[in-house]
Formats: C-alpha cells, structure tokens, sequence
C-alpha cells in the first residue's frame, strides 16, 4: 500500500484533483482506497492497474529484471 497526495492519484488516474475526490465519493477508486489524513492509502496492485493497464504485471515484471541488471552492473558481478 502506499500513501499517496491527492495530485499523486490524479496523475496516475488521468482526472483532475476534484475528479479523484468525485470518484472516491461514488466508490470507483477500488474498495481498499481510504483516506488517510490529507494523502490516500493506495493498493500498490491498483496503482500499476490505473498507470500501466491490464498488462501491469508484465511491467513490473520487466522492471524488476532492468532493476536486477542494473544492480548486477553496478556490483561488477554478473550472474550466469
């Protein structure tokens, strides 16, 4: 879960600041989303959802390999 600011949720929904207010009020941010102060608890799984459509699990999985690349690179160790 990850705590994010309201323009956060915008950005990653495509809607204006009003918009995530809006979508929340009428239960279409997903039934884990609260609010949490001034930020929003996010599910990380809703947050690739939203960003990367229903392909988000393809991603991230690239992700992690560009990720583990670059860490072996910077090691100077490589694995085989």
């Amino acid at each position: 879960m990850r705590l994010l600011s309201t323009q956060e949720v915008a950005q990653i929904l495509g809607v204006s600041e009003s918009g995530v207010r809006l979508n929340a009020q009428k239960g279409r941010l997903g039934f884990r989303t609260v609010r949490v102060g001034s930020k929003w608890k996010f599910p990380d799984e809703e947050v690739y959802l939203y960003a990367y459509g229903a392909n988000w699990r393809e991603h991230v999985k690239q992700q992690d390999l560009i990720d583990e690349d670059t860490s072996n690179a910077s090691s100077g160790t490589e694995q085989i």
